[in-house]
């Protein structure tokens, strides 16, 4: 039996596998989707930021202007130091909030070279770039310095840094009209998946929940199933044809494993009178009553099946025929001392009529349920209310 129990646990591994593809599908969506809001959010972010300095910065312009020529005509001493430093740390502060990678601003120096004006990096930092400092532009900063007010943002690759997540706001001089110069925000993607753990996290959890939850779900819809099928509606016994299965699968065990079951045929005698005399209502309690009997006298391990009629047949693992036939004796003793049970039953007696084999290496299926059944006939033979183990196994 150790078969069918593996069988249930590869089917509720496959409805696991099944569900868990199913459900994988629109959760990989959803995290794409909640990764694109992210992005976009940390986007305009950085795009606030930017903008926010570049407001803060064109309020006090004009020292500004002198610190941005500095920058990009190499003057260093036509700035002022104290408003340098305190821009530089300013920055250093905002910087901190908003977990940005790099805040900066820059001046446009040519056509395609920028210089950095304030950055709020530590002047001991590896990342810090002195007034002056030259670096490639790029397309999205060529975007901004055209743009009157407001951030421009997205993706930039850059050759020293890699790819970062970047905004940028123009600096105008309100007087002139004439822009300055760029605020830059920088994100590293690496903020945009520190905010998704948290949510990855949940969505994994979440979707190992549901695959968990429906797998138990489907698996107990089939366990009804299967058993409405295998189970005879009358008795609630195993029906014929569950029996068919578990008798085969019971030999491919015995003869793979080296070990050897029993099988008890039960006949109810006379039952046909039962039938003419109390009517077939009467008969099915009986049926019943009997089958509920069997299923008290044998063991979790044994399997009960209706095999049809008034017929009955149990399979008995890891048991000798002698064994078998322990079961068998008390099965005929608890229904001859005890009788029928159910309210009208009690003057009706029933007596069964037993036949046992024992499976041996060599035997097939239908070889075994031969040997049981003409040793049930045996004791119908025999006077009825008998037992017979069959020595055609031998």
């Amino acid at each position: 039996m150790k078969k069918l129990l593996k069988g249930k646990v590869h089917t509720f591994a496959a409805v696991l596998l099944v569900i868990g593809a199913i459900f994988s599908v629109p959760a990989f969506f959803l995290y794409q989707n909640v990764e694109k809001i992210v992005l976009r959010e940390t986007n305009k972010k950085a795009g606030t930021v930017a903008v926010s300095i570049s407001k803060f910065i064109e309020q006090d312009i004009d020292e500004y202007e002198k610190l941005s020529d500095a920058a990009a005509k190499n003057l260093p001493d036509n700035y002022n130091m104290d408003y340098y430093r305190k821009m530089s740390g300013l920055l250093r502060d905002i910087k901190k909030e908003p977990e940005a990678k790099f805040i900066y601003t820059e001046r446009l120096i040519s056509k395609d070279k920028i210089a950095y004006v304030l950055d709020a990096e530590d002047p001991s930092s590896e990342y810090f770039s002195p007034l002056g400092t030259e670096d490639n532009i790029s397309e999205l900063e060529k975007k901004s310095l055209k743009k009157e007010e407001g951030s421009v943002y997205g993706s930039v690759e850059y050759e020293r840094w890699g790819k970062m997540i970047s905004a940028f706001a123009p600096i105008k001089n309100k007087t002139t009209g004439e822009t300055v110069g760029l605020v830059g925000v920088d994100f590293s993607p690496l903020y945009v998946d520190k905010a998704m753990t948290g949510i990855r996290a949940l969505i994994i959890t979440g979707l190992l929940g549901a695959i968990l939850f429906a797998g138990i779900a489907a698996n107990v819809l089939l366990a009804i199933r299967e058993k409405s099928i295998n189970t005879d509606y009358m008795t609630k016994l195993y029906n014929k044809c569950y029996f068919d299965t578990c008798i085969k699968t019971a030999v491919r065990e015995a003869s793979k494993c080296g070990s050897s079951f029993s099988l008890m045929v039960i006949d109810i005698d006379d039952f046909k009178d039962v039938n003419d005399s109390f009517g077939h209502l009467t008969g099915d309690e009986v049926l019943k009553e009997i089958a509920a009997s069997i299923k008290n006298c044998t063991r979790d391990v044994d399997l009960c099946f209706r095999y049809g009629g008034d017929e009955f047949v149990v399979i008995l693992p890891n048991t000798t025929k002698e064994q078998a036939g322990a079961i068998g004796e008390r099965i005929q003793s608890t229904l001859l001392s005890d009788g029928l049970g159910s309210e009208g039953l009690y003057d009706i007696r029933i007596s069964l009529s037993i036949g046992i084999a024992q499976w041996k290496p060599g035997m097939s299926a239908s070889d075994l349920t031969e040997w049981a059944d003409t040793a049930m006939y045996t004791s119908k033979n025999k006077g009825k209310n008998q037992m017979t183990l069959s020595c055609s196994e031998k």
